[in-house]
């Protein structure tokens, strides 16, 4: 049998490494450090990408809690201004029309439990624009 001589089979064994070894050599030296610059380039590009996406979030975050606690504070002293203000036109009663008045203070306070209430407030999710978020 012809295929498995001695003399064949180290010369096929011979050149099996050699253009492996060659093979080898070329990808390692030419077509890997290419493949791997890429891959730091994606990565670094996805970190950037991250942090800048974290920034904005945090800044979007501050300004969304400074609004409610702006908001708030302003709530508060609206309500404080209107019971004052009509806990002492209510008690003195003088010459004031009280239907005029008792209809002033039922819109604010419809419009103050449609718009400001503290958990409608909290329920609302302010996006911006830029990030483009969907819910």
């Amino acid at each position: 049998m012809p295929q498995l001589d001695r003399i064949i089979v180290f010369s096929q064994i011979f050149w099996l490494f050699f253009v492996f070894s060659i093979f080898y050599i070329t990808l390692i030296h030419y077509f890997l450090p290419v493949f791997l610059k890429s891959l730091k380039l994606r990565k670094q590009v996805i970190n950037i990408n991250t942090l800048e996406v974290t920034k904005k979030m945090e800044n979007i975050l501050k300004k969304q809690n400074l609004f409610k606690k702006i908001l708030l504070k302003d709530l508060e002293i609206t309500s404080d201004l209107l019971i004052n203000y009509f806990g002492k036109l209510v008690t003195s009663k003088k010459s004031f029309d009280m239907l005029i008045i008792d209809q002033k203070i039922c819109r604010v306070v419809l419009n103050i439990a449609k718009f400001c209430d503290s958990k409608l407030l909290d329920s609302i999710f302010l996006y911006p624009k830029l990030l483009n978020y969907k819910e």
